[in-house]
């Protein structure tokens, strides 16, 4: 991407037009931003958008029951707030650099926008920022749980018939301090892996499949995870691996949840713990456990869309 923008600035007359642009302020790199905005909407004529419309993959309308759909929304967030998760509803927009900040996502597979914002594509960095602003506002130690049902954006391109450019996705998140020996760590993740489970009872416990990834060579982390998720794995095929090559994005531990679906497995969930709120509040013993189910995604299935 980067080369793309020299070659672009370098037809533009000035190789360094994006340095000299990059040292703007935020507000007047928005004042030229929006200018341009104006100015190329002028020469776009109905019928242009109308071709944009049919032609651009993140306009397109979903082609699922959206009665159906959101009754199965409401369905999970009531079921989640039985649990004491907080229903949260979202603004469609995010502060630029909600995710790759973090370094869990590059800023191309993010719809950038004006304002200093970008089109959601992750509900539970959001999270991360609501936990954040609580704790530093509080100066509370309380445990705090969110839950939403929201509508992502995201701007890579994907193959499987189940995605699409926007989608609908199911994201909780509990954030809390160390109490010591993973009492906090493993309450919530029972506490998410449970809950997943109930909301994809629909399946068959026997299609079902749930892989725990450690990311630590820990032995007390894993008799703990072990013994944490006994009554979970007694019901359900379940796998504890050493994770060699741990990826960034999460640490400590991983939970993923698969489905045998027409001979092939199909990921259906996912959480873990990240360092976000860390970060955020410069405390080292804050922790923060996020989950998503690919709710969008397991009503396709459920309806035989897929």
């Amino acid at each position: 991407m980067k080369n793309v923008s020299k070659i672009i600035s370098s037809k533009a007359g000035t190789d360094e037009m994006l340095n000299k642009l990059e040292q703007l302020s935020g507000t007047d790199m928005n004042s030229i931003l929006l200018d341009l905005f104006v100015r190329r909407t002028q020469n776009i004529s109905p019928i242009g958008v109308l071709t944009q419309f049919d032609q651009n993959r993140f306009t397109t309308p979903s082609t699922i029951d959206v009665i159906a759909f959101k009754q199965m929304e409401l369905q999970w967030l009531q079921l989640a707030a039985t649990k004491k998760f907080k229903p949260v509803q979202l603004s469609p927009l995010a502060p630029l650099g909600t995710c790759s900040t973090f370094k869990t996502v590059h800023q191309n597979n993010i719809v950038s926008a004006t304002r200093g914002t970008e089109v959601m594509s992750d509900a539970t960095n959001v999270f991360a920022l609501l936990a954040a602003q609580y704790y530093k506002k509080t100066k509370s130690h309380t445990a705090i749980k969110f839950v939403t049902a929201e509508r992502l954006v995201r701007a890579q391109g994907l193959a499987h018939p189940g995605h699409s450019a926007h989608f609908g996705i199911f994201c909780m998140a509990s954030a809390g301090f160390n109490r010591g020996s993973f009492l906090f760590e493993m309450e919530q993740l029972t506490e998410h892996l449970s809950l997943h489970l109930e909301l994809l009872s629909s399946f068959n416990k026997t299609d079902l499949t749930i892989k725990i990834l450690l990311k630590e060579n820990n032995e007390a982390l894993c008799a703990t995870v072990q013994s944490a998720i006994k009554n979970i794995s007694e019901s359900y095929s379940t796998e504890i691996i050493h994770q060699q090559d741990p990826n960034n994005y999460y640490g400590l531990v991983q939970f993923k949840t698969f489905l045998n679906y027409k001979g092939k497995e199909i990921n259906l969930s996912d959480g873990g713990f990240v360092d976000w709120t860390q970060q955020l509040l410069s405390n080292k013993k804050h922790r923060l456990l996020i989950s998503g189910i690919g709710i969008e995604l397991v009503f396709k299935i459920l309806t035989g869309v897929i």
